[in-house]
């Protein structure tokens, strides 16, 4: 199997809840499976930014407005060169099988928007369905509802409205399309939008599965 040209950049804040999680198993199970390939950006923490050097990766430490989501992720991006770019906010945990299963599912896909399964601490996929969404569209007759998806065969349900929020992209995406900002009318929904009126395609890996442990209203 090819190794996956992958970085990762995750946001955060220094007044995270579950600190003591980032810092023990979800900072270093990111730098690991990034190989060191790892920007975590983030406000002022002694912390988080002695561990992320000690781990090997990049500390970015954001001095702009707190709750501009968008200039976090522009910023950590900048740091990064590789072919595939995960995003990955502070409540996001991969799994054990999250590198292989999108190693063996990026290789043959071209560059565009991929997101992945997302369950919460019981493994259980959220109520709304959060990882993979469409957007309503009255013209179409299309409602708002997480699409479906079969984690043993790997089948995913398609829509013209897809999107995902927490995701892998592509190097030549982010270079035509940067991520949206907090305050515009649902930021992530408009990127994916975005992403696919340029053309390139928005799909989802239910194989690859990582733990979304924090409040799915949580909109630091």
């Amino acid at each position: 199997m090819t190794t996956l040209d992958l970085g990762i950049v995750q946001i955060s804040s220094a007044n995270t809840k579950r600190k003591d999680i980032l810092l023990n198993k979800i900072i270093p199970t990111c730098v690991e499976i990034s190989g060191g390939n790892y920007t975590l950006v983030s406000s002022h923490d002694e912390e988080m930014k002695n561990l992320v050097g000690e781990l090997g990766g990049t500390f970015s430490e954001y001095t702009a407005w707190e709750r501009d989501m968008s200039r976090k992720w522009r910023q950590g991006i900048a740091t990064r060169n590789e072919e595939w770019i995960a995003l990955l906010a502070d409540d996001i945990l991969p799994q054990d099988n999250w590198l292989s299963e999108m190693t063996t599912f990026l290789q043959d896909k071209e560059p565009g928007q991929y997101g992945f399964r997302l369950v919460d601490e019981e493994g259980k996929r959220h109520e709304h369905g959060e990882d993979w969404m469409q957007f309503p569209d009255p013209i179409r007759g299309l409602p708002h509802r997480g699409l479906d998806y079969d984690v043993d065969t790997g089948e995913v349900e398609q829509s013209n409205t897809a999107y995902v929020g927490i995701c892998v992209v592509h190097r030549e995406v982010l270079e035509k399309i940067e991520p949206f900002g907090l305050f515009q009318l649902c930021p992530d929904v408009m990127w994916s939008m975005a992403i696919r009126d340029c053309g390139f395609p928005i799909s989802f890996n239910p194989k690859a599965t990582a733990f979304h442990l924090g409040d799915r209203k949580d909109n630091r």
